[in-house]
């Protein structure tokens, strides 16, 4: 095999290439000849060329996939169709269910085996389709809960109070996550809108370079710690953190991205353990922000809650202080 050379022909290349066209055709077939479309009109609904729509027939003849297991899909698909309630999302699930049962020892597995021999006894896509569940279990749960932290932070609009000039980022990474890629985030970030905290985007993987940068680091040191957020600092924050008892470490900003990062890790580092809150004291065109970590994006909120709450009382203090009047001297006029 190795001296012939090794093929890397997964067998999403034969599904591209024998499954998409003649699916695409059969549901060409159904609207034209069982509910009256004409070509143009059947091209245009699934995004091909009426060149191409019109060689379904050809296509039909010479199908490498049973015409039955295609007659199930495109059914389903031409009656969505139909009554124009078909999303492109439930358009990707419906197509690539059928796939993957068609490469668990289906028709796309035989296509596949036929091609390359040397596959005749391969589980590949059985081991990938397990493995994947796992995954995507793993994904679906760290979307779901940074999708709950986002609620809670936009719910409380004082936490605009917390976001830097940078604005701010919350993210999570999966278990022993190597890479950036590893980790969701919010793309876009959490800006203030009208006053109020407002996620620009829905929770992604691979959204948050830098913040995630550091979360690898802190994750050097205690992978436990998955989560981290960003939040303003100042010196009313800093006598916030010690009076709350939470661990923290300290350091001073800078630009460059790679020095940035070391002196993050060092400042960990010095200390016993990852702490609640990292201090980036600022620097030279540096705003001074926290870094709080936890667990999980619900603990890491609810940490900066504590703060926030601390930080209102703090105004609030203030506020009534000076709104205290002094008794004001009346002078008679004569």
């Amino acid at each position: 095999m190795w001296d012939e050379g090794l093929e890397l022909r997964p067998a999403c290349e034969y599904a591209i290439k024998y499954y998409l066209p003649q699916l695409r055709a059969k549901i060409v077939k159904n609207l034209v000849e069982k509910y009256g479309w004409n070509i143009s009109e059947a091209a245009k609904v699934l995004a091909i060329s009426p060149t191409a729509a019109a060689k379904y027939s050809r296509l039909l003849e010479t199908s490498q996939i049973d015409l039955k297991v295609l007659d199930d899909v495109a059914e389903v698909l031409t009656r969505r169709i139909l009554r124009k309630n078909l999303s492109y999302e439930e358009a990707i699930e419906i197509i690539c269910s059928k796939c993957v049962e068609m490469r668990l020892g289906g028709d796309l597995c035989q296509l596949h085996r036929s091609f390359i021999p040397e596959l005749k006894d391969c589980r590949a896509c059985f081991n990938i389709t397990v493995k994947s569940r796992e995954i995507a279990d793993e994904r679906s749960k760290i979307l779901d809960s940074l999708r709950m932290a986002v609620y809670m932070l936009e719910s409380k609009h004082e936490f605009s109070l917390l976001i830097p000039e940078v604005r701010t980022n919350i993210v999570m990474a999966l278990p022993k996550a190597k890479s950036t890629a590893d980790i969701a985030g919010i793309p876009g970030r959490i800006t203030v809108y009208r006053g109020r905290p407002l996620a620009v985007a829905p929770p992604e993987f691979n959204a948050s370079k830098f913040l995630a940068s550091l979360l690898l680091k802190v994750m050097e040191i205690d992978e436990e710690r998955r989560s981290m957020i960003c939040i303003k600092y100042d010196e009313k924050i800093g006598v916030i953190i010690r009076a709350l008892n939470f661990t923290y470490a300290e350091f001073h900003g800078c630009k460059d991205r790679e020095e940035y990062i070391k002196r993050f890790s060092r400042s960990i580092l010095e200390t016993s353990g990852v702490p609640d809150a990292i201090i980036d004291l600022g620097g030279m065109g540096i705003e001074p922000v926290v870094y709080v970590t936890g667990r999980n994006p619900v603990e890491v909120v609810e940490k900066v809650f504590k703060i926030l709450e601390e930080y209102l009382k703090e105004d609030q203090t203030r506020k009534d202080t000076s709104s205290i009047q002094r008794p004001s001297h009346h002078h008679l006029v004569k």
